[in-house]
């Protein structure tokens, strides 16, 4: 279909189709953005105390890992990625907070409990019901469609860690021609025969019907693959900690956000402004609908990811808008500026999106919880983005100036002359700047310290008994105004009583002597008349967030650096690619240093807010300098001779306006979210929005003074 009316209709109908679908969902498989599940902050959910059974002695702190490893994989498997889960060591049970699925009507805890499946321990026995391996020698479960002789069959392929291989190339050795039995406790699940000796620590179970059913066997080793059974041994409701209306209040500030962008938009760039509108409209529609159909949980790290892709389809706009004018500046006709305009800008948006995925990619394979959700939503963002923002956008011009009375200059915007900025020769003036905000941060973070939140510490908790007067916001402000310490306040209500708990819970496992829990206490009490709190225990979780999701979370920051080092190296060979990697390198550390200053210096504890912040500006600040070293690499190719330092400053220059209107767009997000924040006192994106905001405005900083002067200072000591 050529563009023209019947495109325009075609994709106007699409779009009204997606809201249609955004709306009204179909049916119960297919959930609009109405019915999406949002996290325990904006509308609560369940907690869950879990105690392992029929064993003879206390759990030892590996097994308790173990445990809690499973259950977090079991909930990444069904897309619950805000999540709570701790142990307490001392007591010897894993405590899980969820939030509650979409739809939910009758809040029940139980009930919602089930969603979590079994947590019985698996295990094989042979036919005298002797157990030969346990779950937890079990590494994965994974159903299988294999064909043989063009017939499909379906099966289970198991993997087994060192110990599990052993033990298992031992019991088939035994059992050829016998059934090996597999049990979740003392339910069968399972008893396939064994055909041979099975080596190597990896098997399939065949037999299965279809592939539903080897699914359902696949999760069900998964599940069980505990080092022993576990029982919930409490339950109880947990009220949402960001009030009520934080939901109604970040729809309203995002659609200001919107109007506000496509008013600039429209204003600056005109007609290909509208189409932008048009686009980013369409791209919104479709992220929320990736996260609702599959019931992805809602999480800050995914609004990171919403906010960055969003940002990125705008400047994908802002790129081929600002080459349509170039074209025209050139002399060329309207429609031929716009075919050239979004041929030109191919490849920067191409390598900009590129090395976002390579985030996403990285951090959906390693990444847990909500650095699998904001993984998730940047890879949906970013494919999206080629699609919506290069194919969509380009057909929508093309067939909005098929129409007479839009093919008109008028409705453009033409470059004017633009004046060459020498950003080489004033390199030392950003080296002081760089420098003064670098040492500005590193004495910050002497004067005021580093606060660790619970995710990173674990926690001490408080947990009180309350009246249904407690109001969560009055009371943490309390409490943090007499105890200097990140607090995080919530209410529980334990289902099988009926009464409600409060639970203060502050960063780090240091105890509270008497005099502070009475301090505190007294604290709760002056927030109202008829609080009447009264402390009933104590007790220290370890972090939320597990050691090894931690570690896997800073190796996939780790790996994203250096793929992006390898593909700018690959894909910038013509300007030196080495060097530009390496320099752009650099000017992420700096971005991650500013953001982390930021943090620092308004008292923000670390949480998982940092690290989306941080992957957020990497992604945008990559992008940005990208977008300059395409701009490098074309003009070296018009013109082989042109100087390092020329090179530098004319591809900065010509960039600038860009690089500006890309950064002040996403700021406006960023800004209207933080200032709703900040009026109805919704701390967590307060603390959320502002480093954002300052990594916004250094990722903009580094792309054009920082890694382009490093990139030329490099190529000129080489030509010495």
């Amino acid at each position: 279909m050529k563009p023209g009316k019947k495109m325009l209709t075609g994709i106007l109908v699409a779009l009204a189709a997606l809201c249609a679908l955004a709306v009204f969902g179909l049916g119960s498989d297919v959930k609009g953005i109405l019915d999406m599940r949002y996290g325990i902050d904006i509308r609560g959910g369940v907690e869950a105390i879990f105690e392992p059974q029929d064993l003879n002695r206390k759990p030892t702190e590996a097994e308790l890992q173990t445990a809690r490893e499973i259950i977090e994989t079991r909930m990444d498997n069904q897309n619950i990625s805000d999540r709570e889960v701790t142990v307490d060591k001392n007591a010897g049970y894993i405590i899980v907070q969820f939030p509650w699925k979409s739809g939910e009507t009758n809040f029940n805890p139980e009930d919602a409990i089930a969603e979590l499946g079994e947590m019985a321990e698996l295990t094989f026995r042979d036919p005298d019901g002797k157990v030969l391996i346990q779950g937890k020698n079990v590494k994965t479960a994974a159903p299988e469609t294999v064909t043989n002789n063009g017939i499909k069959a379906y099966e289970v392929a198991l993997s087994f860690d060192q110990e599990g291989a052993k033990l298992f190339e031992d019991a088939t050795g035994n059992l050829i021609g016998k059934r090996m039995s597999i049990y979740m406790d003392n339910d069968l699940i399972s008893s396939p025969t064994v055909q041979t000796k099975i080596s190597g620590g990896q098997a399939v179970i065949t037999g299965m019907k279809d592939y539903n059913e080897a699914k359902s066997l696949a999760e069900k080793i998964n599940a069980g693959a505990l080092p022993f059974s576990l029982a919930t041994s409490n339950f109880s409701t947990i009220s949402p900690a960001l009030g009520n209306n934080a939901l109604n209040i970040m729809i309203y500030a995002g659609i200001a956000a919107f109007f506000i962008i496509c008013v600039f938009m429209i204003g600056f760039y005109k007609l290909p402004g509208v189409t932008a509108c048009i686009t980013l409209f369409m791209q919104m529609i479709i992220q929320m609908l990736a996260i609702s159909i599959p019931q992805y949980t809602l999480t800050l790290p995914g609004i990171a990811g919403i906010i960055l892709t969003l940002g990125m389809t705008v400047d994908t706009n802002i790129i081929t808008s600002e080459r349509i004018s170039d074209e025209l500046k050139k002399g060329a006709s309207i429609k031929g500026a716009v075919t050239y305009g979004y041929k030109n800008a191919f490849s920067s948006v191409f390598d900009g999106n590129v090395t976002a995925a390579i985030i996403a990619a990285i951090l959906m394979a390693l990444g847990s919880g909500t650095m699998l959700s904001f993984g998730y939503t940047l890879m949906i963002g970013m494919i999206v983005n080629l699609f919506v923002g290069i194919w969509v956008s380009k057909h929508l011009l093309l067939s909005f100036i098929e129409n007479k009375k839009f093919n008109d200059m008028k409705h453009f915007r033409v470059r004017k002359d633009i004046k060459t900025i020498p950003f080489y020769q004033k390199k030392y003036i950003f080296a002081i700047i760089s420098g003064v905000i670098t040492i500005a941060g590193i004495a910050g973070c002497f004067t005021k310290g580093i606060a660790l939140d619970t995710q990173f510490t674990g926690g001490a908790v408080l947990s009180y008994s309350v009246s249904n007067e407690a109001d969560t916001e009055k009371i943490q402000a309390a409490v943090e105004k007499e105890t200097n310490r990140p607090v995080t306040v919530q209410i529980k209500e334990d289902n099988m009583t009926g009464l409600k708990r409060l639970s203060v819970t502050f960063a780090g496992n240091a105890g509270m002597s008497p005099d502070e829990q009475k301090a505190i206490t007294e604290a709760i009490n002056t927030t109202s008349d008829k609080v009447d709190a009264k402390l009933s225990e104590t007790y220290v979780v370890e972090p939320y967030i597990g050691a090894k999701a931690l570690r896997n979370a800073g190796l996939a920051i780790g790996l994203a650096l250096l793929f992006i080092i390898v593909y700018v190296w690959v894909r910038f060979s013509a300007i030196s690619g080495l060097p530009a990697g390496i320099t752009a390198m650099i000017a992420l550390f700096h971005d991650t240093m500013v953001v982390f200053f930021a943090f620092v210096l308004f008292g923000i504890p670390l949480n998982d807010a940092f690290v989306a912040v941080v992957l957020t500006i990497i992604g945008y600040s990559i992008n940005d300098t990208i977008v300059i070293y395409d701009r490098i690499r074309e003009n070296k190719k018009n013109d082989s001779k042109m100087s390092v330092v020329d090179l530098v400053n004319i591809s900065t220059s010509q960039t600038l306006g860009r690089s500006i209107n890309t950064s002040m767009a996403t700021a406006i997000c960023v800004v209207v979210i933080m200032v709703a924040s900040m009026y109805f006192q919704i701390e967590s994106i307060i603390e959320f929005s502002l480093p954002m905001l300052f990594g916004v405005i250094t990722g903009c900083y580094s792309s054009i003074c920082v890694a382009g002067t490093l990139w030329a200072m490099w190529e000129k000591k080489k030509e010495k």
